[in-house]
Parts: C-alpha cells; structure tokens; sequence
C-alpha cells in the first residue's frame, strides 16, 4: 500500500532533518521487521468462521507507528490479507499501542515494538470447495530507533491452508495468539488444557439472524413499556384523533407515516453504528444533550397539563400546504424516534455494540429497522383505532386526567435524564415531588371524569399509586461497601505490571448514568468485590471529552463509550471480555469462571 503523497513529503522532511545529525542514518544488515501469518485452526471448513493472526516481529532497538499515528506527520503500520476466493474477511483489530518519549518528539508517540498480532476474523462461505487455499497479508510500516527512521516499507506473508468440507471436526491451533478468542472449536468449546475466557454477555451472542430479529421485534414492543416511551403514548392518541376525521383508512395511512418516521430514525442510527464502530449511546450521555432531552420533555409535560398542544412545525407544514397530514405524521415519528432512542438504555446498548462489531451497514439497518416495527407496531395498531375515542361517552372528562398522570410522570423522567448532572439526594427529591404532587392532586383535586363512577375508582388508585412510588425517593439510600479504586496513571499501571498483578482500569465521566450504576448496584456486591480482591484497581476520568489528555486516553486504550472496563492479566494484556455497558453483579462475575 502506497502511503499518501502528503504524508510522504513529511515523513521525507523528517528523515531530512535526522540526516544532519552527526551519523547518518544507515538500514540495518538484517531486516528490521519481519511478517508471519497464523490461523486458529489447522484447517478452515466450509460455513465456518476462524480468525487470522498477522504477526509482526520488530527487531530489538527499533519500533513502528502505530496504526494510528500520534502526529498526521506519521506513516501508520496497516495490516491487510489479499482477497481470497470463497473467504471473507472482517476489518484488522490492532492491539494497544506504547506511549514512548523518544529525543526528536515534543511528546509521547504511539508505538508497536517486539511481537505485534493483528487479528482478523474471517469466515468461510458455505459453498466453498474443498481444497489447499494460500492467504496473503501484508503490512506497511516506516520503522525507526531512537534516533533515525528509515523509509517506510513492507513486508509480505502467505500461509498455505486446507479448506474443508462442512461438518468437519476442527482442530485448534496458535491458541497463544488468539488469547481472547480462546482458540474455539467448531461447537464452540475450548481446545483442551485451556481455559477460555466467557463471551462477552450479549443477548446476541450465539444467535443466528432470524433469531437475533425475532428477539429484536419482541424487545421492541416490550421497549414500549418503559417510563420513557408509555408516557408519549397519548401524545399519538391526540394526534390521530384529530387528524383521523373519522376514517379509519386515513388514520392508518397516518399511523403508517409515524411508524415510518420512527424507523427512519432508528435504522438512521444503526447504519451510523456500523459505519463508525462508535457507541451512540455515549453521544447521548453528553451533559448538553441531556439537558436539551431535559427540556423537550418538559416542554412534552406542559402539553399533557394543556399548555398548547404539540404540532407538527410549521417550516414542514408550510411546504407541505396542510396543517399536518402525512408529513405531520412523518415528522412527529422522527421526532419520536429521536427522544425514545436514549430512554431505552441497556438493549439499544447492546445492538448498537453488535452492530458495531459486525461493522455490516445492511445488518444495522435491518436489525434497527425490526427495532422500530416493534417499537411502532402499538402505535400502528393505536393510531388505527384511536379515531373511535371520539365516539366513546364522555371521552374528554376521563381523557383529561389520563394526560395530567402521564404530565406528572414525565416531569419526573425529565429528572431522571438529568441524574448523571445531580448529585444522588438532589435527584431523589427532583423525581419524588412529581410524583408526590401528582398524587396529592389526583386524590384531592382532580374534578375531571367525577360523573363516571368508575373513573371516580380509578383517580383514586392512581393518586395512591403516585404517592407510593414516591415514597422510596424520600427514604435515605442504603450505602454499601464499594471497590476502592485509585486514579489512573501510566505509572500506576506501570507499578502493577511489574508486580505481575493483575489490572482492572473502569473508564468512566461524571455524566455517564450506566457508570453510576456500575457503582451503586455492581461494585457494592460481595461476590465481584469477593472476586476482584487480588486485582489493582484503576479509575481512568473521561468527563473532559474534549481535552487532549483523554483523546489521548481513549486513542491508547480504543474507548468507544463510557462505561468500559478493562481486565488486565498479569502480563499487562487484557485477559477478559471487556464490559461496555451497566451489568448487574451476575453478568460481571460471568468472567470469572469457578
């Protein structure tokens, strides 16, 4: 691969500049770097996936760039395997870089020294012929000593391998290469004499595709009874009510039209997972963004309590020459779409996570597609018939009421979106005077359906029941004993890796909510604080995004979102599947097998 003329021209500039210095830079007798290619198995069977490892041996005394370089100035090393007939191949995972002040940098470089293994995950397609198969891969790199580089360059391996027909038994092999992979054979399992470590806990992991969708749909529609998302139901009731005019064709083609909304939304974002492997969930923690959600949901409450009435905009309704209609209805799901898409936390998490992984554009799509017709398959149903409230006695007494409960539950979730900003007291009271309020008001206050003796029945029970949920917020919360973590520093990892102990490191920002989790209900359990007592605890702050010192943190370590949590062996290589998300103690421990 021919590195880009402008990076050329620098790296020419840099090599001009080291020239001067009083010996000149000579290439080494031997080579400085030298290339071998390794598989998982002894052979690769037809349907199966396996994984690659691209294994780069840099003499003592030089080092490569990373494959993203510290300065733009910098060539990168780039692994890649040649196209083969009848195998795939998944973009290269690159280890941890070192950080190493050398005497011609300002600061710190990004570095490869000694072995280095890429791994490339492959697969096999099902029609493959049986046969000898020879891979190729190579890697460009510029390499360098303390004191000179010399022009970049790049090595070549191939490794000559059976590919066999489906069903056949497959051996392991290389395991030490592949130490998070741990070597697995065609059901799955471990070669013998090794311990493989637990796949990460994923609802996806092991699944086939018609089993990852139906699982996706069913999530999807259970996702509709989460605080975030049941209070927006009566927005959509409102809203197909008053453009229905009675016609049940036209209200379902508006509902279509919402429902459409919501998976532009949704497939928007699974295409955006694959395309950038980054965590949308991390963007949406951000205090700013949180803030704004805040605010629409506020202002989504003051419509429950008749303040105004939610329309589509007016920019929209001006082109479109209605006052809603379809494009009403199409925006009002992408609106709905957006908001609804950090309430639903931990599964949209762990999709976006897998999609991410899979790096397949086509997968996100139809995976958060499937999200958004489960998601919106309630409010297709609801929108078709909410025309027919209309036709119900008395609708609009009871109706009243029922959007003044969904008013005071969301007045209490705009608190809940803001709880990585409060502290824990501010927060329990910012979430329980709504609902106390709401309580108080509908037990004592609300006149709104008084003529229907049912209705009578039924404020009641819901102001007792706004009262009891707010009651735990009031109560003083239980404090538990807590892992005891000290702040990250390279020293400290440094210290712990010379000791030959193991290292947790938590990536973690004051804004990020699953974090708070991890601390209250995950790190307070005896079983993980039991399991982690030998290890050396780590807490790396991620809060200021923006500054150098964490781009540097999250370039070194590969940090797509917070939370992410780091198992360290002894050796100073990460021994365990990471966790990315709030995991209760069970999930956690998973990674320590008995």
């Amino acid at each position: 691969m021919t590195p880009r003329p402008r990076r050329r021209l620098a790296a020419a500039g840099a090599l001009l500049l080291l020239a001067a210095a009083p010996l000149a830079a000579q290439a080494p007798s031997s080579p400085v770097v030298t290339l071998r290619l390794a598989a998982s198995t002894e052979k690769l069977v037809a349907g199966e996936p396996f994984r690659l490892a691209v294994v780069a041996t840099v003499a003592p005394g030089w080092h490569v760039n990373s494959n993203k370089p510290s300065e733009d100035y910098l060539i990168p090393t780039l692994a890649a395997l040649l196209p083969a007939d009848g195998l795939t191949f998944a973009p290269p995972v690159y280890p941890p870089h070192k950080e190493k002040k050398l005497p011609f940098s300002d600061k710190p470089l990004a570095l490869f020294d000694g072995d280095t293994v890429v791994v490339v995950e492959g697969k096999v397609d099902a029609a493959a012929a049986p046969g000898p198969k020879t891979l190729r891969a190579t890697l460009d790199f510029q390499p360098c000593n303390d004191a000179q580089c010399l022009a970049p360059g790049q090595v070549e391996a191939t490794l000559a391998i059976d590919v066999a027909a489906a069903g056949t038994a497959v051996v392991p092999a290389n395991a030490a290469l592949f130490p998070l992979a741990g070597a697995r054979g065609a059901e799955g399992s471990a070669p013998p004499d090794e311990k493989a470590p637990p796949a990460e806990s994923s609802p996806f992991a092991g699944r086939s595709l018609p089993a990852i969708l139906g699982l996706v749909f069913l999530a999807g529609l259970a996702l509709n009874l989460t605080p975030c998302v049941y209070p927006l139901i009566p927005i959509t009731v409102g809203f197909f009510s008053r453009q229905s005019e009675g016609k049940t064709s036209r209200t379902f083609g508006l509902a279509l039209a919402y429902v459409l909304g919501m998976s532009v939304t949704y497939s928007a974002l699974g295409v955006f997972a694959a395309l950038s492997g980054s965590l949308f969930g991390s963007w949406l923690q951000k205090p700013a963004v949180l803030v704004v959600i805040a605010l629409v949901v506020l202002a989504l409450a003051l419509s429950m309590f008749g303040l105004y009435e939610i329309q589509a905009p007016h920019f929209i309704t001006d082109r479109t020459g209605s006052k809603a209609g379809v494009a009403g209805a199409l925006t009002m799901g992408l609106f709905v779409g957006f908001v609804a898409a950090p309430c639903i936390g931990p599964f949209v998490l762990s999709l976006l996570t897998y999609v991410a992984q899979q790096g397949s554009a086509a997968l996100g799509f139809g995976l958060f597609f499937t999200l958004a017709m489960g998601l919106g398959l309630p409010y297709l149903v609801l929108g078709t018939v909410s025309g027919s409230l209309k036709a119900m006695p008395r609708s609009g007494e009871w109706m009243i009421a029922v959007r003044k409960v969904f008013g005071f539950l969301l007045v209490a979730l705009a608190a809940w979106f803001l709880r990585p900003l409060l502290s824990d007291r501010v927060f329990d009271f910012a979430v329980a005077i709504p609902l106390l309020a709401g309580g108080v008001w509908f037990l004592f206050f609300e006149k709104a359906g008084s003529g229907l003796g049912w209705f009578r029945g039924v404020k009641i029970g819901v102001g007792i029941a706004l009262l009891a949920a707010s009651v735990p917020f009031f109560l003083p919360a239980k404090t538990g004993e807590t892992l005891a973590f000290q702040p990250y520093s390279d020293a400290a990892l440094a210290e712990a890796t010379a000791a030959g102990k193991p290292v947790v490191i938590d990536f973690f920002a004051d804004w990020c909510l699953p974090c708070k989790e991890l601390e209250k209900f995950t790190f307070t359990d005896a079983g993980v604080r039991r399991e982690l007592a030998g290890w050396v605890l780590l807490k790396a702050d991620l809060t200021q995004s923006a500054s150098p010192e964490v781009a540097a943190l999250r370039t070194k370590w590969n940090i797509q979102g917070v939370p992410t949590i780091v198992f360290l062996g002894p050796d100073g290589k990460e021994s365990k599947p990471r966790v990315v998300q709030f995991e209760k103690p069970a999930a956690f421990l998973s990674r320590f097998p008995k």
